[in-house]
């Protein structure tokens, strides 16, 4: 038991820090939506998830006055992207750039740099992006959050690191779960508590009953690591072919209606997620990114690019693309599990809730790592005999009802959100219970 101990805190030791981290910015990044909403000076009454429904793809069909209404009000700005908006099923984003500019900021598809959006419902942009929000400095420190959570603010580079520290955070839970029966068969058997014991009780159970959760947390956290290192030498390998395959002339720009209809007769199986227009930063290439046909997999904007070059005389059209790695589907069933199944304000609260209890966890591990190093306790407990049954039982039951409040919500819907909530909330009572009549035993 020694040995394990000594595993549990040197994994602790080492990843704490960013254990903590990785907690306190997911909590605030978790109501983003909303407070970009308030930030802007509005209000947002519902969340939704990132999944592409067939009333996204129509939009499609509004790209041409979309971008006719873009090029009117930004005549010096070229559009680099069309895509759906996240988050908005009527909304076309517009991302967009000075005729000038000789570097594109970080971007890919719809996300990232500047944009304007586009509503076919009252056909007029919607300039909200471009005004003096409410509260400018929200944006910046998401931003900010988000970097810090996803890759540690050090590019790609920081990926790799999240990655191993999300790992090693797992496996810092797991050396954590078998000390769980000796130190609480421990606890029960004391009959006088000394402060650092007490500390030791609140560490104890506050990580055990977020055991499951943080460790859902973290695996997932380093399967998405893994996606996107995976995914960036996909789209790196699949750019590598096309500029081979296609360096032999360049894309004429068509209308986005005309681009849209020759991709979607070359790939009649799929459905379009975004499109690139031929530009100076892409060798003049078209890159559509689509998605298998009726997906409403939420993790399934990444898409599979194909570059094309496209010519008023479509005989002349190229197609450039590579199939998708055959595991890259699981990998987005653990995007789901740690971004997309809590899509509603009572899930995104109990998530908040869970993740603070995981917090409380953390912090008295680090107080006692201090206490134990630079102080003594105050009391000495004394042992009395007892048998100690179903010190498991517990545990288990709330960390099998936390998984179904994991799982439930992948297949979104009232009902489905409902379980999850409940499956989510049933723990967390018969927790702070059992931690109450703990400390009156």
């Amino acid at each position: 038991m020694s040995k394990i101990y000594k595993i549990h805190k040197w994994l602790s030791i080492v990843s704490v820090l960013f254990f903590l981290m990785f907690c306190i910015t997911g909590l605030v990044l978790m109501f983003r939506t909303e407070l970009n909403a308030w930030a802007q000076g509005g209000s947002h009454h519902s969340s939704s998830s990132m999944a592409m429904s067939q009333q996204e793809m129509s939009i499609f069909n509004y790209a041409d006055e979309g971008a006719l209404l873009v090029k009117e009000k930004y005549p010096s700005k070229d559009i680099l992207n069309i895509s759906p908006a996240m988050g908005a099923t009527h909304i076309l984003r517009y991302r967009i750039i000075d005729s000038s500019a000789t570097v594109a900021p970080p971007a890919r598809m719809g996300m990232g740099g500047d944009y304007v959006l586009y509503n076919p419902k009252t056909k007029s942009l919607i300039t909200t992006h471009h005004e003096t929000p409410a509260h400018p400095w929200v944006r910046s420190v998401l931003h900010t959050l988000h970097q810090l959570h996803t890759r540690l603010d050090l590019g790609k580079t920081g990926i790799y690191i999240v990655t191993i520290l999300s790992l090693v955070c797992g496996l810092s839970i797991i050396s954590g779960v078998f000390l769980y029966g000796p130190f609480r068969k421990s606890f029960d058997k004391s009959t006088v508590l000394s402060n650092y014991m007490k500390l030791s009780t609140l560490h104890r159970e506050f990580a055990m009953v977020a055991t499951v959760w943080g460790f859902i947390l973290c695996i997932t956290g380093v399967w998405i690591g893994g996606f996107f290192i995976a995914n960036d030498s996909y789209n790196g390998d699949v750019l590598h072919t096309a500029k081979q395959e296609l360096s032999v002339g360049q894309s004429d720009i068509l209308q986005p209606s005309e681009a849209i209809s020759r991709i979607m007769k070359a790939y009649p199986d799929r459905q379009l997620i975004s499109i690139d227009y031929p530009s100076k930063f892409n060798n003049h290439h078209y890159a559509f990114y689509l998605g298998a046909e009726n997906d409403d997999d939420p993790a399934m904007f990444l898409g599979q690019p194909v570059y094309a070059n496209l010519y008023t005389d479509s005989t002349k059209d190229m197609y450039s693309t590579k199939n998708i790695p055959w595991y890259f589907t699981g990998m987005t069933t653990m995007i789901n599990l740690h971004i997309h199944n809590h899509n509603t304000m009572a899930l995104k609260i109990l998530w908040a809730i869970w993740d603070i209890v995981l917090i409380v966890g953390i912090v008295t591990g680090i107080i006692m790592t201090i206490k134990r190093k630079f102080g003594r306790a105050s009391a000495i407990e004394s042992k009395v005999s007892a048998e100690i049954k179903h010190v498991w039982r517990t545990p288990i039951c709330c960390g099998t009802l936390v998984l179904l409040g994991f799982i439930m919500p992948l297949w979104s819907n009232p009902v489905t959100n409902t379980i999850a909530g409940i499956c989510l909330t049933i723990p967390l009572v018969v927790f702070f219970i059992s931690l109450i009549r703990g400390f009156n035993h």
